[in-house]
Formats: C-alpha cells, sequence, structure tokens
C-alpha cells in the first residue's frame, strides 16, 4: 500500500477558537478544526523539533511535509462505554444540517452548538482614558473543554476531537510520535486552542474514515463517500448533480499572499450516490476521476 493510515484523538486542554465569518458583533467558531490549520499548527511544531538552535525554515518543511502527509478534519467527539464516538454533520433535506454520533438520532446545528460552544466578551481598550473603546466591544464564541448539557452525569464528559491522517512516509511517523501537545486555531496567544494526544494509533484490517471505506494503494488516498467532511470545491454542476448543503467563499493568507476565493461546500453537504474522493494538499475534498483525468 502506497499510504498507511492511522487514528488520533485529542483532548481540549483549553477553549478552542476557530474562526468564521463573524456575525455583527459576534466571533464565531466552527465546530470542526479544518485540516489546514491542523497542518499549520504540526508543520510549525516539527520544525521547531528539527531546529531546536537555527531558525526553522516553515516553508520548505511544509511543503515537504503536505506532499507525505493528508489530514481529515478533526471532528468533536466524546467518550461513551470506553470508545470514542466523533459527532458528524450532515445535511437533511426536511431539517438542514444536523450532527450524528453512532447512528443515534441527532442533533439540530443549534442544539448542538449548545452543548459545545461558550463565547468569551472581549473589548479593545482606549489608550488616552485606560476604558473600553467605544464600539468595540464583542463576543467570542469558542469550543467548551466540556460537554455542557443535562445528560452529563457525575463527573463532566471531556469534549475530544477526533480525526485521520494519511502518511506515505514513515519518517514522518517517527516525527509525529514525538507530538503530545499542539496549539491550533486563533489566539493561542491568549492561551487558547491547547490540544493534547490521548490517542495514536495505526488503523489496519478495518481500513475506514469515519465508517467510510478507504483506499490507500493509490498516488493519493481515495474515500468512498456519500458525505463531504471536508470542504469541496463547488466546480461544476454535473460533478455535483444532486447535492444539498451549504456554501461559502473559502479564501485566506498563505506565505503572507492572499489566497484567490472559491466557493466551497462546507462539511456535512451529501449527494444521492457515494462518490470517490481524495485529500488534497489543504485537506479539500475533491472528486478521484476529477483530479486523476
Amino acid at each position: 500500500m502506497t499510504w498507511t493510515l492511522f487514528r488520533w484523538v485529542w483532548r481540549l486542554e483549553a477553549p478552542l477558537f476557530v474562526g468564521m465569518p463573524p456575525a455583527g458583533a459576534l466571533n464565531r467558531c466552527r465546530l470542526y478544526v479544518p485540516a489546514r490549520a491542523l497542518w499549520g499548527s504540526v508543520t510549525a511544531e516539527l520544525s521547531r523539533l528539527k531546529n531546536d538552535k537555527d531558525f526553522p525554515d516553515y516553508c520548505e518543511f511544509g511543503k515537504e511535509f503536505a506532499s507525505n502527509c493528508r489530514f481529515t478534519y478533526l471532528y468533536p467527539a466524546e467518550e461513551r462505554n470506553n470508545k470514542v464516538l466523533a459527532w458528524m454533520p450532515k445535511f437533511e433535506k426536511s431539517s438542514g444540517l444536523r450532527w450524528f454520533s453512532n447512528g443515534d438520532g441527532g442533533l439540530s446545528d443549534r442544539e448542538f452548538r449548545r452543548r459545545l460552544l461558550d463565547s468569551r466578551p472581549g473589548t479593545a481598550i482606549a489608550p488616552e482614558s485606560d476604558s473600553a473603546s467605544e464600539g468595540s466591544l464583542r463576543e467570542t464564541e469558542c469550543i467548551n473543554p466540556w460537554w455542557r448539557d443535562s445528560n452529563c452525569r457525575g463527573e463532566p464528559n471531556a469534549v475530544l476531537l477526533l480525526g485521520y491522517v494519511f502518511l506515505r512516509d514513515n519518517d514522518f511517523r517517527n516525527q509525529l510520535d514525538d507530538i503530545d501537545t499542539l496549539f491550533v486555531g486563533g489566539d493561542i496567544r491568549y492561551g487558547l486552542g491547547k490540544i493534547r494526544r490521548v490517542g495514536w494509533h495505526e488503523v489496519a484490517g478495518d481500513l475506514s474514515v469515519f465508517g467510510k471505506q478507504v483506499h490507500l494503494d493509490g498516488e493519493h488516498p481515495e474515500i468512498l463517500s456519500d458525505v463531504i467532511w471536508g470542504h469541496a470545491s463547488e466546480g461544476d454542476q454535473h460533478q455535483f448533480q444532486g447535492i444539498q448543503g451549504v456554501k461559502e467563499l473559502l479564501a485566506g493568507w498563505d506565505q503572507g499572499s492572499l489566497r484567490k476565493g472559491a466557493l466551497a461546500w462546507v462539511p456535512g453537504s451529501c449527494l444521492e450516490l457515494p462518490v470517490d474522493w481524495t485529500i488534497d494538499f489543504d485537506g479539500c475534498w475533491k472528486e478521484a476521476r476529477k483530479q486523476n483525468g
């Protein structure tokens, strides 16, 4: 096999903020960690470990790492009956976006956000008066380190993050073995985004990612799925015939330059029939036949 599949689990040690377009004075937070944010955090950590005396070459190492590694997004998870179960999004025609775990009845997006999120107030300080600057009051949503609902009995249930890693070069596995703590997302200088690894093992036998079949013997790892659990470029109408979900403009900064924005289907968008997907360097999903063709 060209690729090796690993499953890892992280525990939140502090509130986590992964930004998305705001709503008024509210800085909204995504309910998952995009692969690109995870790649940046891992690249920074590995670069510093390899160059403990010299200044790391983040750009070159990041490119080398991306060509030999693929990440899925990290999704919220909780431990039940000694099993770590992820909560996965899916759009339904009758009720919109819902979150499901282990085949249960699911929760609406609003109910799930109430279980998972909290908000932190903040404001800018006017230096001339040492008081709150007018019009700067805001709130920032964050993923809580603990699940918040009435179903918790006894000890609170910790919020975990579950995802998968595809590796082509075993040398990077040895480097990843040395990582047990990361800072990911926004506002990490203020103490947010600390996560600690609590699970890391190779997947053998039943090769699946979030319950979907994978193939590891090609140029790129492939996932057969009728649900998109990463961002997927809008593409042409034929490619995504019968899809249901939501599109958003996906852009960002890359090595000091602004990347051109493009419409993409958000995680949870689904199709009528399963499609073979590959994961690109940024963690976005692409139709395998289109990429290979």
